[in-house]
């Protein structure tokens, strides 16, 4: 549903950029970076990025790296609050998660050193490390 939302938007973009004619370049300009943000949000998702080529591995490194960099934000707020009663269990999830996001970061740079003829089992690599991530940031965040 999220996704088609996003897509429903990404369409009417153009419309709208079409009808901002008398808008002035900084307008024009705020509209060109809505349009580029919607477009990165409707990629940034997991379903979004899951079968792109090895034509494609740069757009899907970007994206698993925003998806990564909007997880690892909340873990530092996660960090910087004050100790309490489940501060042991909360650093214990948190140490899951950075030991999880240590591993995605090693299969990142593997797949960037992927060929077209290792490619798919680099993806498949780091699609289980990043779903060992979602889990230690469900854990860490709930």
């Amino acid at each position: 549903m999220k996704i088609q939302r996003s897509l429903l938007i990404l369409a009417m973009a153009p419309s709208i950029l079409l009808f901002s004619g008398g808008c002035s370049k900084a307008d024009n300009d705020n509209a060109t970076a809505v349009v580029q943000d919607i477009k990165t949000t409707a990629v940034d998702t997991w379903d979004g990025i899951k079968d792109f080529t090895f034509e494609k591995r740069v757009e899907f490194s970007a994206s698993i790296d925003r998806m990564s960099k909007a997880m690892d934000d909340k873990i530092a707020e996660i960090r910087a609050k004050a100790p309490d009663a489940a501060s042991k269990d909360r650093d214990a999830a948190v140490k899951d998660y950075d030991d999880a996001r240590a591993d995605l970061k090693a299969r990142l740079a593997d797949l960037n050193n992927a060929t077209a003829d290792t490619w798919a089992d680099a993806k498949a690599k780091v699609a289980d490390a990043w779903q060992r991530v979602k889990a230690a940031y469900t854990k860490a965040t709930s």
